[in-house]
């Protein structure tokens, strides 16, 4: 089902599909900025954190038996009445190998300006086939029983297949995953959970005041001082980007994070839609650690050396928000420090910071 915030085209996808692989994406990103409405297009970053998958079935002469592994074994299930030792025990003297497909994402960005979130976010697959080993082991070994998901997943004799020398299968190829108007995205975030805010804050309370014994029925809302003034947290995070001086120095948040985003409806037909930012920088860089020994001016100045590592400012506090690098106890004793006059912040990151405090937040 399509979107709202969905860009994609078959014209797009199409274009993606055609371009080479090159060093630093060059072809692809000249590909964005002649044939597509994303012509100043630039790479974020890339995530491997995908394992291989199951892709086609071929002969050990490279004849092509199956051009959908999955769909093979869907069929072979049902013409074995759906046992998969009968289908491995048909298959065995075949040596048939697999080809698995290794993805990597790649993440371009598109920046149309003006406020921090007007951008569209390309998510590319690049995406390179080989053949690491035959499917079924020769002869059936006494180590358990393989089961329909093994079958599937392309490991019906797990630990038992013939290995292979890796062997790649032409070259690396792209495939569009997704372009995610973010904009559209981060508006309609903020939509269902102002109605969902709302609906809650109506909810009523029955509550008993424990010196007199009387009763009241009061809404959340009413318990929870500045309620309607509460927005979501993907909200928070660009506002909080561009009052900081994150912002106020020119840097465009979708040159320097990436966001994954989910959209999903329970079984109760209400739609859940959220992102989790994710870094993009492409070094590496060292966590801030070790800071239990460190004052509060130490500190301060180790989360000053991480912003020059990162390359601008602020950037330890949005680092605070998401992952490992920065903690938000950081946060915390750098808002103490500076309300101490232990060090000097910028008056706007101090009202973002104290904002946080005040009502905390993370991914």
């Amino acid at each position: 089902m399509r979107r709202e915030y969905d860009l994609q085209t078959d014209v797009l996808a199409t274009v993606v599909a055609t371009t080479p692989v090159t060093l630093k994406h060059v072809a692809l990103l000249t590909a964005f900025a002649t044939r597509t409405d994303f012509r100043d297009a630039r790479y974020v970053t890339t995530r491997d954190t995908w394992s291989a998958r199951p892709a086609r079935l071929v002969t050990a002469d490279g004849i092509e038996i199956a051009s959908d592994y999955r769909a093979w074994v869907e069929q072979q299930l049902a013409e074995h009445g759906g046992n998969a030792e009968a289908v491995c025990t048909a298959n065995r003297t075949k040596g048939y190998l697999l080809t698995e497909v290794q993805p990597v994402l790649h993440y371009f960005s598109h920046d149309r300006g003006g406020d921090q979130d007007n951008f569209v976010q390309l998510e590319v697959w690049e995406e390179q086939e080989f053949i690491a080993r035959e499917l079924f082991a020769r002869q059936a070994t006494d180590w358990g029983r393989p089961t329909i998901d093994d079958l599937r997943n392309g490991h019906p004799d797990s630990g038992f297949e013939e290995r292979l020398e890796r062997r790649d299968l032409g070259t690396p190829r792209y495939r569009l995953g997704r372009a995610i108007d973010m904009r559209v995205f981060t508006a309609l975030v903020e939509s269902l959970f102002s109605d969902r805010h709302r609906r809650d804050g109506d909810r009523l309370l029955r509550v008993t005041d424990t010196s007199t014994g009387s009763e009241s029925v009061r809404s959340v809302r009413e318990f929870t001082p500045g309620y309607d003034q509460h927005i979501s947290r993907e909200r928070r995070f660009f506002d909080d980007w561009t009052e900081s001086s994150a912002g106020q120095s020119g840097e465009r948040i979708c040159t320097r994070w990436i966001f994954q985003t989910s959209d999903w409806t329970d079984p109760k037909a209400v739609r859940w839609i959220s992102f989790v930012p994710g870094w993009g920088h492409n070094q590496k860089v060292a966590a801030v650690k070790d800071t239990h020994r460190l004052d509060a001016y130490g500190l301060f100045g180790r989360l000053n050396q991480f912003d020059r590592r990162i390359g601008m400012p602020f950037a330890w506090y949005f680092y605070g928000l998401h992952g490992n690098l920065v903690k938000d106890g950081h946060l915390e004793r750098i808002l103490e420090a500076a309300e101490q006059g232990l060090i000097v912040l910028p008056e706007n990151n101090y009202r973002v910071l104290r904002r946080w405090r005040d009502l905390p937040y993370g991914f």
